[in-house]
């Protein structure tokens, strides 16, 4: 089951915060968590390989040179996503039950509404592995050719032990057939990376580097914006497989640190009008991308 959860906050009190509270949300997650599974919530903070869950930012307040001002009746959100189904019903009882008030950072926020449903919040949502297969390997027709997608909170890759901002096709496409391998009841295809890297292209870009605090205390970069990949090969499958790994994006990420605020990402096809504005979690300031395309900086 894939579930994502958004928690809807007001700020009761004014102060300030880091603008980056993507770890913060990641310990709110594992308090939640722990309150019904302590089990579980040590398995997701201590656990090897791939976590499975990711967190966003709190989307509140006004950032401005790495900081985060909040007045009080300010409200906003923070969203959790669950790629299991032991997470997942947590989140979903979470969304049954919510608690009052929630801290991040030490900060309290009243708890005004959760919600699992895209008609309510765009960024909610909920469905399970096989009605997601379904819907782009069953489906009659032949699926797209481009598949375009919004990178919304900073992103960015982890290569022999360097950092790499760019959504190079393999990356991007070989991270999300990792995850699905890694959670999924049914496996898909492993050449979707070679496949990814020979037949995928990036036919247009709108991109923004981005840089933020690392845990090393340096800067890392990561990229936000738009980007369309077109496929060179027609074949039925492969063109499902990748609108159906563009579809998961939304609930597992793409990239490093996903479980802490970065790679938040969704199929702008699929999913309707881009984001803009104060609902672009996870901005802090930016630096220069050189390239060739549409990039702004």
């Amino acid at each position: 089951m894939l579930t994502s959860l958004v928690l809807q906050l007001k700020a009761t009190h004014s102060g300030g915060l880091p603008a980056s509270l993507g770890r913060a949300s990641q310990a709110l997650l594992l308090r939640l968590v722990a309150e019904q599974d302590a089990a579980l919530a040590a398995t997701m903070h201590d656990g090897e390989g791939l976590r499975p869950y990711t967190v966003s930012n709190a989307v509140i307040g006004r950032r401005s040179d790495g900081s985060l001002r909040v007045e009080t009746g300010d409200t906003g959100w923070v969203r959790f996503t669950g790629l299991t189904a032991a997470v997942s019903s947590v989140l979903q009882a979470v969304a049954a039950a919510p608690p009052a008030s929630v801290e991040l950072d030490g900060f309290p926020f009243a708890v005004t509404g959760t919600t699992l449903d895209p008609a309510i919040h765009p960024w909610a949502g909920q469905v399970s592995y096989s009605d997601l297969a379904a819907r782009h390997l069953l489906a009659p027709g032949v699926p797209p050719r481009q598949v375009r997608l919004e990178f919304v909170a900073p992103t960015t890759f982890r290569r022999e032990g360097r950092y790499l901002p760019l959504p190079l096709p393999e990356l991007v496409f070989g991270g999300l057939l990792e995850r699905w391998q890694a959670f999924a009841p049914v496996a898909l295809s492993p050449e979707v990376r070679r496949f990814a890297a020979e037949a995928v292209v990036i036919s247009q870009y709108d991109l923004r580097s981005r840089s933020l605090p690392s845990k090393d205390g340096g800067l890392l970069i990561g990229f936000t914006g738009e980007v369309t990949f077109s496929v060179l090969n027609r074949d039925r499958y492969w063109l499902s497989v990748l609108n159906l790994l563009a579809a998961y994006a939304f609930y597992c990420g793409v990239g490093y640190r996903v479980t802490a605020g970065l790679g938040q990402v969704r199929s702008v096809g699929t999913t309707g009008k881009p984001l803009m504005g104060n609902d672009r979690p996870g901005i802090d300031k930016e630096t220069t991308m050189p390239g060739r395309g549409r990039i702004r900086t």
